[in-house]
């Protein structure tokens, strides 16, 4: 609940302050690779890890004022595995993300939105309800000159009924994310 209602709250200040940008046409590019790992959030059956390497896409539009500060729409791609109730399995995912960042680097903001499919939908006790599962996220991220990055963001996983019945189980599973990246 807490992390649905961060996430409204970061995509409506997004959104009201797109007002004091300009649009810029920028050059659809890989932007950044890195590797991620997470720990469990809240309580659940099971204790989950989740280890993933991962990608960025960036889009060929910008919306930035004049001193650099600015919002960039991107698309991201992961995969790794998932770790809980001793047992591990594959999850890959897709998806489309909103930073807000100054274009030299240093800190950013980041909520995004995706699709995750696993190999298993039981993990242990852990049932998911399916292999497909719906991710939002929000973190922070630091840019150094040289290139690496380094982040963290809250990550949530869940069926979200939406494809389900009522009787399907949606446990989701909130996760601390932490990376290190190289951006290009």
């Amino acid at each position: 609940m807490l992390v649905k209602k961060c996430m409204k709250f970061a995509i409506m200040s997004l959104l009201h302050s797109s007002v004091l940008f300009h649009s810029v046409t920028a050059q659809a590019e890989w932007q950044e690779a890195g590797i991620r790992m997470g720990l469990q959030a809240g309580p659940r059956r099971e204790y989950f890890h989740l280890y993933q390497a991962f990608a960025v896409y960036g889009l060929p539009w910008e919306w930035r004022c004049p001193s650099g500060w600015g919002m960039a729409p991107s698309l991201n791609v992961s995969a790794g595995a998932l770790t809980g109730g001793n047992e591990s399995g594959f999850i890959g995912g897709t998806g489309a993300g909103l930073v807000f960042n100054n274009d030299n680097g240093g800190i950013a903001l980041e909520i995004g939105v995706g699709l995750d499919v696993m190999d298993r939908r039981q993990f242990g006790e852990q049932d998911f309800g399916s292999i497909l599962l719906w991710g939002a996220h929000m973190g922070v991220s630091y840019r150094f000159k040289g290139g690496m990055g380094i982040g963290y963001r809250l990550q949530h996983l869940s069926n979200n009924r939406i494809l389900y019945t009522r009787c399907t189980p949606n446990p989701g599973v909130d996760m601390h994310m932490f990376s290190v990246s190289w951006h290009f």
